[in-house]
């Protein structure tokens, strides 16, 4: 699991694109393709290795109406899923 003073930072070699409603994320590794909702790719853009777990849990916690516990369990998923896939560096 990410800890929570990590600053995770977006992979260089990963093209992201954004679509209507969604980010559409490839890496060109293996040719994966993966689609991040608007909350997804708000997550994906405060990943710019500036920022630790928690300052990215609190700004989507100020942009976005829920309980911040489901807020930090939801980012920390998010992001541990996006490191496993090697699109971001936990940093």
């Amino acid at each position: 699991m990410i800890a929570l003073d990590a600053r995770p930072s977006r992979s260089q070699r990963v093209l992201a694109q954004p679509n209507a409603e969604s980010l559409i994320l490839l890496n060109p590794d293996d040719g994966q393709y993966y689609t991040l909702d608007e909350v997804g790719a708000r997550i994906w853009e405060l990943c710019d290795g500036t920022r630790a777990v928690t300052d990215v849990v609190s700004a989507i916690h100020a942009e976005y109406d829920a309980p911040l516990a489901a807020i930090q369990s939801d980012v920390v998923e998010l992001l541990d899923d996006l490191t496993r896939e090697k699109l971001l560096a936990a940093g």
